[in-house]
């Protein structure tokens, strides 16, 4: 009887340090290397984001958007929907700023991206 009570305490400190000892999660980005879809506060940290703009400007230029919602198949069907910022561009450098409240953020043909200090000059995207 007395065996049986430890090994169901051990079990339970076992469970308890399984539970407890979880990994933490790690703190989202400040670079973004390859094109994609970004979770704003989980993925990337918001902010003033710098990019080079289009590596191959025969490709087209760079498009970003700041997202209020990712779009699901069950959802309304027009992307433009969910955009709460865009732009399609052959300028460079390229800036753009994230906000803590945008869901997403996402980037195609832009190079990587980089946090920067925010200048606050009211620039595009914000």
């Amino acid at each position: 009887m007395r065996a049986r009570v430890f090994v169901m305490a051990g079990a339970c400190a076992s469970a308890l340090t399984l539970t407890a000892g979880g990994t933490a999660a790690a703190e989202p980005a400040t670079e973004i290397t390859v094109d994609g879809l970004y979770l704003v506060n989980t993925d990337i940290r918001p902010g003033t984001y710098l990019a080079d703009g289009t590596p191959d400007p025969a490709a087209g230029g760079c498009f970003w958007r700041r997202l209020w919602k990712v779009q699901t198949d069950t959802d309304y069907n027009d992307p433009n929907y969910y955009i709460i910022a865009s732009d399609f561009t052959r300028t460079k450098p390229v800036r753009v700023v994230i906000k803590s409240s945008d869901v997403a953020f996402k980037t195609e043909n832009c190079g990587a991206w980089r946090l920067v200090p925010d200048t606050s000059t009211g620039s595009f995207g914000g």
